[in-house]
């Protein structure tokens, strides 16, 4: 096989890349110094977020090679029990950063022994974002920012429960 026929049949199996490129190659018919805008933007913000995604998966490798599977299965897989989803309610309400370093990271502790229970919890938890209650008061009021925040800490497990009961035990 030739390698311009691998690289089509690679770019091929990337969806959103093809879709990308084709909407680029539209751009560029219709408004050719728009869509250079746009690239060099989609460039910067790339290299910029490359950075930040490259220490993300150190972070994970750490995680992977220090803490490993044993003390992971134990404190939040199928036999840590209550405590390993009342932890994942702790750390989900208290961890922060974006969605492109918390994903991975949740990933890497679901190989390492953690329950699907536990992965849902700390995603339902990290809406709560304790350090910006007091900004969601001040626009939506006390009231509405505490009923929300003890909501989603209330229902965080009963739904972690429910999307383990769904979810295969393999790992994806």
């Amino acid at each position: 096989m030739s390698r311009a026929k691998h690289l089509l049949e690679v770019l091929l199996q990337q969806k959103m890349i093809c879709i990308v490129m084709l909407l680029y190659l539209w751009a560029s018919l219709v408004s050719p110094q728009k869509a250079f805008a746009s690239l060099k933007y989609g460039a910067n913000l790339f290299a910029s977020l490359s950075i930040i995604i490259i220490a993300v998966f150190a972070l994970i490798g750490l995680i992977q090679a220090k803490i490993g599977h044993q003390l992971v299965s134990s404190l939040l897989g199928h036999k840590s029990g209550f405590k390993g989803l009342l932890i994942a309610v702790g750390c989900g309400a208290i961890l922060i950063g974006p969605a492109y370093v918390i994903f991975p990271l949740l990933m890497s502790v679901k190989r390492l022994g953690a329950r699907w229970a536990v992965v849902t919890i700390v995603l339902a938890a990290w809406a709560l974002k304790p350090q910006m209650l007091p900004v969601e008061a001040e626009f939506l009021g006390y009231p509405f920012a505490l009923v929300r925040g003890m909501l989603v800490l209330l229902l965080a497990i009963p739904l972690g429960l429910a999307v383990e009961w769904f979810m295969p035990n393999e790992i994806p």
